[in-house]
């Protein structure tokens, strides 16, 4: 159980740490901490308040793999969204 929980702690850490300094670079500097507490928070909310209603009509409709499916799903909207960002590092970020 250790290793499961070490691999995945791994992984999260791997998602949210770049997330602290990329989520602001997305917002003008006169908005930044705005958008980006806006942004997150408001994400966090939606993103994490259906999941579990969702998990268990998925379950309920398909087994415990139609809730897999959903977390690939979901990763895969994700990774399309990171690639569809910008690259910020030639951007002017003067207010």
């Amino acid at each position: 159980m250790f290793a499961f929980l070490a691999v995945g702690f791994c992984l999260m850490g791997g998602l949210f740490g770049p997330c602290g300094a990329y989520l602001p670079e997305l917002f003008p500097a006169n908005v930044r901490y705005s958008g980006s507490g806006l942004a997150y928070n408001l994400s966090s909310i939606l993103g994490g308040a259906f999941a579990p209603t969702i998990a268990i009509a998925l379950v309920l409709a398909f087994g415990i793999q139609g809730v897999g499916w959903y977390l690939l799903a979901m990763s895969v909207v994700a990774l399309v969204a990171l690639l569809l960002i910008k690259e910020s590092k030639d951007m002017e970020f003067e207010a």
